[in-house]
């Protein structure tokens, strides 16, 4: 990681010590329910994250991937379209596919800093590429960011095709546990400012 992305880095956790129970916007997003570790990309398996089931299906000149955590779809155009223009910006970026022989090549640009992958910053470029095994796929990624690495980086997960249906997940049914939370906080806060 260069140094600018250290400091970078530590700047963006600076800024929310001490802020952590403000408010929802201060509070991690997978406890907010917004995106939760495998589905956000690159897909990176998750201690908590419920078996991570992934259901892929293609279709002509798209494949889209449905995540049983929040039922979360991604759809990728295999078309053959450009990307989005660079002033469109994503939390998850904009992806694009094409085949490769049997290896599904995935592009994805125009992310948005507000999402950092590993401190990334909004010129995060990812490659992913899915490839069939006989127990399930390949999955690999090369991470490209100058601003934030000196040199591209590649990592490969092989995952295990299961059989069985995507059941309903819900985040904190309702997501009560985010108003515990920050309840919780202000009562700290008035037990506090008492002493």
């Amino acid at each position: 990681m260069l140094q600018e992305a250290k400091v970078r880095n530590e700047a963006r956790i600076a800024k929310n010590k001490g802020h952590e129970f403000d408010s929802y916007e201060n509070r991690p997003f997978q406890e907010r329910c917004v995106f939760m570790n495998f589905e956000r990309i690159p897909m990176l398996p998750g201690a908590n994250d419920n078996g991570n089931l992934l259901q892929i299906v293609q279709a002509p000149g798209y494949v889209t991937m449905f995540h049983e955590i929040d039922h979360n779809m991604r759809v990728i155009p295999t078309d053959g379209r450009p990307h989005v223009p660079q002033n469109v910006r994503e939390w998850n970026g904009d992806s694009v596919g094409h085949w490769e022989g049997n290896t599904l090549v995935v592009d994805t640009t125009n992310f948005t800093d507000r999402f950092p992958f590993r401190g990334s910053s909004d010129k995060l470029h990812l490659i992913e590429k899915f490839t069939r095994t006989p127990d399930g796929l390949t999955y690999q990624f090369t991470v490209n960011d100058p601003a934030t690495w000196d040199k591209p980086w590649t990592a490969e997960i092989p995952w295990r095709s299961v059989q069985g249906p995507i059941y309903e997940w819900a985040c904190h049914e309702a997501n009560g546990q985010e108003a515990n939370i920050l309840r919780g906080a202000r009562v700290a806060e008035q037990e506090a400012a008492k002493k």
